[in-house]
């Protein structure tokens, strides 16, 4: 987790404390086969204009979400994952809204294979010390978040993970920010437009 540039190394600790798996649909044959850095919610997408881009497009592994998934979700049909990481650089002690985004794609070979990266996602993620479930609604084929709270150089902080699948890919979104300043219901918008990149092929 990422705050103002001073704490931004304290807040990478509560990251690591939880992520959460989304639950997908079973398999359909509809693949989306763009690059998946296409689908990667854009800057000026974003709810607010203060964010900027902390870490550019980047190729990442099978365990994105979860080290301990990388061999399933390898075997599940993983063709390609990206991730973009944005950032705002403000008070985290006063912040209303997320400090840091970290948004990624995860193309399959099948939508099957989504499915059951996702299943396995859901066994790993969800197990994690003091991940909530919280309904994300309707959301893709299936979509799952947790919220973990933690603190922050004194000051609670809250991590928002959402987890869904559109046919063949898996979307994550990782919020942090400060705890009654994060919402879930601030996150949701950016995983529908996200949504609607792939949609929109």
């Amino acid at each position: 987790m990422r705050a103002p540039r001073g704490t931004a190394r304290a807040l990478g600790a509560l990251a690591l404390v939880a992520l959460t798996g989304g639950c997908g649909g079973t398999g359909g044959t509809t693949t989306l086969a763009g690059d998946p850095s296409s689908y990667l919610i854009t800057l000026s997408q974003l709810p607010t204009p203060d964010f900027i881009v902390y870490q550019a497009v980047k190729q990442v592994g099978p365990g994105w979400l979860d080290e301990a998934s990388s061999t399933a979700v390898r075997r599940d049909g993983l063709v390609r994952a990206v991730a973009v990481e944005y950032y705002r650089n403000v008070s985290f002690s006063t912040s209303n809204g997320a400090i840091t985004l970290t948004v990624a794609v995860a193309s399959f070979a099948t939508t099957t294979g989504a499915a059951a990266a996702m299943l396995h996602l859901d066994t790993a993620l969800d197990a994690r010390a003091g991940a909530k479930p919280v309904s994300t609604g309707p959301l893709g084929e299936g979509g799952h978040a947790t919220t973990t709270p933690g603190t922050v150089e004194g000051v609670g902080a809250l991590q928002i993970i959402v987890v869904w699948r559109v046919d063949n890919l898996i979307n994550s979104l990782v919020a942090e920010g400060r705890l009654g300043g994060l919402q879930l219901d601030q996150i949701l918008p950016i995983a529908a437009a996200q949504t609607a990149n792939e949609r929109a092929g």
